[in-house]
């Protein structure tokens, strides 16, 4: 797909062409769908048990309404920066939007499992269009004077995002309102999304980068095929009983990973443009930063998914109490990621170092607290914990999220973002999959587990969350004294 011969204004002079809007109301827009998405993943989470019993869908149909999901959004993140970087961000991001909304119309109308899996995979292969344009207009269009403070934006938004979504969306559940029950959960999309698009053709200026080189259609194959390989064991292997062609797809996933970086490699010698700029690798803050964001996703996943099977199982908590619980933790994060840009500009390194500090205080509270309190643990009693928890996440994410992309030049900044979301999805997957089966394997079968045995296991899966903090605060030390740092020129 080639670019059109349409100008570009460039990266360091946003909304410097004669009528083109102000770049902070460009990055309004974007976040008002970034907030659409994160909500939807957080508020359906909740909801799982109210779809089974609705439509009478068992457990494995239950892991395919959210799967369904998160495979697409993982397998086609890098390619949808990709293509916002040569179709022009804000065409990927609109399309995106329009597609997400749509899905979700059909995911609210759903009355069976496969037509909800189908809606479901549809919007996630839109978010995945839709979610790099995010922080690709926050790196190309925002002037570097803003780009601090847009970052705190940006994660005080899907901090606000991962409230709204548990509480908002247990009461939406619990309340049934008209009737509506876990679908009104897809409705509240539809009028948000309609205004996301409704700003983006005011609000959004369109950029691109005008090589006029194409797609790299075979590098979206191999990365599809070595994530697909990768994923598809960790989503369903420990529901099926980790058949051997789980082990077999994971231990291919490395080759076609190999092949992948052979593959792009090549088309930077021939001078295509590559899916994956294979050079951001070479930073050792960028390497440094995504592997920090691969930690902080599989420790944030891995625990809400416990956590929450902990609160409606094992203490019989409704979806909106259970959704209220997570409350602390979620406002902590915002506050944390909304003051944590300026903190870092003055402090550097050391704020995210306190961040981790905090998070082993929190998760050890917690962990010491549920131990403590068994089936008599009460919602005021997981407060503290949660909330230091929270912070300790808040003061991580976001400088970590300025860092690794701060020192990206805006050739590659959709290659980027589709990279750092990837490791991110992939984080995510990890940690549901490795914690999962964990809890899973202390609590035995559900039909015959005791409330105890909940206690047990989430207080086992704590403790293996706490060595994951522990060893992102190593990988800290790896990033540069000081919070961001100018593009360097594009080596080619």
């Amino acid at each position: 797909m080639s670019a059109p011969s349409r100008p570009t204004t460039t990266p360091e002079e946003p909304g410097s062409a004669p009528g083109s809007p102000r770049p902070m109301r460009a990055l309004a827009v974007v976040l008002l769908g970034a907030f659409m998405n994160q909500f939807d993943v957080m508020a359906v989470n909740v909801a799982v048990p109210e779809i089974q019993r609705d439509l009478g869908a068992g457990e494995a149909a239950a892991q395919w309404v959210l799967a369904g999901y998160a495979l697409p959004f993982a397998l086609l993140l890098v390619t949808g920066g990709r293509l916002g970087d040569l179709a022009g961000r804000r065409r990927v991001f609109l399309i995106g939007t329009v597609g997400f909304t749509l899905a979700s119309a059909l995911a609210a109308a759903a009355g069976s499992v496969p037509l909800l899996v189908l809606a479901r995979v549809l919007q996630g292969a839109s978010a995945a269009l839709m979610g790099p344009q995010v922080l690709t207009v926050l790196q190309v269009m925002v002037p570097p004077a803003r780009r601090g403070p847009a970052m705190g934006l940006y994660a005080a938004v899907i901090g606000l995002a991962s409230v709204a979504g548990p509480v908002l969306g247990g009461f939406l559940v619990q309340a049934d309102l008209f009737g509506w029950g876990w679908r009104s959960l897809f409705l509240v999309n539809l009028p948000v999304g309609v205004l996301s698009v409704v700003a983006g053709l005011r609000h959004l200026r369109e950029s691109r980068e005008p090589d006029g080189r194409r797609l790299d259609l075979a590098g979206v194959g191999l990365a599809a095929v070595a994530l697909l390989l990768f994923l598809c064991p960790l989503t369903y292997g420990r529901e099926l009983g980790w058949p051997w062609w789980a082990w077999a797809a994971l231990a291919a996933s490395a080759p076609a990973l190999g092949l992948l970086v052979v593959h792009q490699r090549r088309r930077e010698r021939t001078g295509g443009a590559p899916l994956i700029a294979l050079r951001l690798f070479g930073e050792r803050a960028f390497t440094a930063g995504v592997l920090v964001t691969f930690n902080l996703a599989a420790l944030m996943t891995g625990f809400f998914f416990v956590f929450v099977l902990f609160l409606r199982h094992g203490l019989d908590f409704g979806a909106q109490r259970a959704g209220q619980s997570l409350l602390p933790w979620a406002l902590g994060t915002a506050l944390a990621s909304f003051l944590a840009i300026p903190l870092a500009r003055r402090h550097g390194r050391r704020v995210l170092v306190a961040g981790n500090l905090a998070a082993v205080a929190g998760v050890t509270l917690l962990t010491v607290t549920v131990a403590m309190a068994g089936r008599s643990l009460s919602v005021p009693e997981v407060v503290p914990g949660l909330l230091l928890f929270g912070i300790g996440i808040g003061l991580v994410s976001t400088p970590v999220l300025n860092v690794t992309l701060s020192g990206v030049v805006p050739a590659d900044a959709g290659s980027a973002s589709g990279v750092f979301s990837t490791f991110r999805q992939a984080g995510a997957a990890v940690g549901v999959a490795v914690t999962g089966g964990v809890f899973y394997a202390l609590v035995g079968d559900p039909a015959t587990a005791r409330p105890t045995d909940y206690v047990d296991a989430v207080v086992a899966t704590m403790l293996l969350q706490l060595t994951v903090v522990l060893v992102t605060l190593g990988l800290v030390f790896l990033l540069p004294r000081e919070s961001g740092s100018a593009p360097r020129p594009r080596k080619d």
